[in-house]
């Protein structure tokens, strides 16, 4: 149950913890603490499963060993502690206890009558979450002190490729204060890897859930933004070394990215036409909104020629009807309609000029796409 529902519950003791722990001087974890374990009765200590130190299932010789050559393969071997995939991990799993420790402070601020108002908790809870994004190195692109991104984000792309990777973000996301900094931090990340957390949706049922929700959470920060960081995060997008996945909605190999997108012009025409702006978030977010629109058309008229040259390949010239209607039918299947019909609103007179040439050139006018594009 998470603290909303607690609240709106009608419940005679609510879920709640009675005192925190010390989480004003919390000690890192490491190797050599202690380790957990429960006392059972004619049994003894029967150790809790650890993800720093899991159990080896077997011990056994590397392939091809010889004697001789046993101190070579001791060397060359990493310890598991050392594996890249088991040290992201553990940062999962650091980061899932920490949010527990901030839905506890939740709790206990709500529920808890403090003589300070809560500040102190308050900003125990801004620092724990800020510690977060430290572990997984996301670093603010906009600081004054230039601080450039951690290996091209190398520890938050190995985290968000793992499933549970994913709810952590998703839980992150919802636990941040709406429209601050950290939001925008985390959200410019997310934005520079939308093909590694949207590219391909998974056959896994459970997987493609998280996904789906990741997808409408971002979604929901997204509309909670100021027309700032909506720049900042559209920027990311054209920034980013990877080509993120433009598909139309509905799209059964995953729309989550196009779906995010579409939500941030969306959310941008809506600050527009009510004047939510001022000369300095207007002029960043043409910056934003231009190089994202030429990454946009590029990525439409390689799809077209693409379509075009494998129907020519499959089909004579003398088809030409055949070609024309295979070739409405793929536009409206692979071509993402709906984020060139959210970006209409941002336009100029010449980006104009150039989409109408290539709706006319692609058939996109033509009475068999005009009410997709229309709707």
């Amino acid at each position: 149950m998470s603290c909303e529902e607690s609240a709106g519950a009608n419940l005679k003791h609510h879920f709640c913890p009675n005192h925190l722990r010390d989480l004003l001087h919390p000690r890192a974890r490491t190797n050599n603490e202690p380790h957990a374990f429960l006392q059972v009765d004619a049994l003894g200590r029967v150790p809790f499963s650890s993800i720093r130190r899991p159990r080896p299932l077997l011990e056994m010789d590397p392939p091809n060993s010889t004697k001789s050559g046993d101190a070579d393969n001791k060397a060359t071997d990493k310890p598991l502690d050392e594996e890249p995939m088991l040290a992201a991990r553990v940062c999962i799993e650091d980061g899932l206890n920490l949010l527990l420790d901030v839905d506890d402070i939740d709790r206990f601020l709500q529920f808890s009558q403090l003589h300070d108002g809560g500040n102190q908790l308050k900003q125990k809870r801004q620092a724990l979450l800020e510690s977060l994004a430290v572990s997984l190195q996301l670093v603010d692109p906009l600081a004054k002190n230039g601080q450039s991104r951690s290996q091209d984000d190398f520890i938050f792309q190995r985290i968000i490729s793992l499933p549970k990777g994913r709810k952590l973000l998703v839980r992150y996301l919802q636990l941040i204060f709406p429209g601050s900094d950290l939001m925008r931090i985390v959200c410019m990340g997310i934005f520079r890897h939308l093909r590694s957390l949207f590219g391909v949706l998974s056959s896994d049922p459970d997987i493609a859930k998280t996904t789906n929700k990741l997808a409408n959470v971002v979604n929901s920060c997204i509309h909670k933004m100021e027309l700032g960081p909506i720049s900042a995060c559209l920027a990311a997008v054209s920034c980013s070394s990877e080509q993120p996945p433009l598909r139309p909605l509905g799209s059964p190999v995953g729309d989550g990215a196009s779906t995010v997108l579409k939500s941030t012009l969306d959310r941008a025409s809506e600050l527009l036409r009510g004047n939510n702006f001022n000369n300095a978030g207007m002029a960043l977010w043409r910056a934003s909104f231009n190089e994202f629109y030429n990454l946009l058309m590029r990525y439409c008229i390689s799809k077209y020629d693409g379509i075009m040259q494998s129907l020519n390949s499959q089909l004579p010239p003398e088809f030409a009807s055949e070609i024309s209607d295979a070739a409405a039918q793929a536009i409206v299947r692979e071509m993402p309609i709906e984020l060139l019909r959210s970006s209409f609103p941002h336009i100029d007179e010449q980006q104009k000029r150039l989409l109408m040439e290539f709706l006319k050139q692609s058939m996109l006018g033509s009475q068999k796409t005009e009410p997709a594009m229309s709707r």
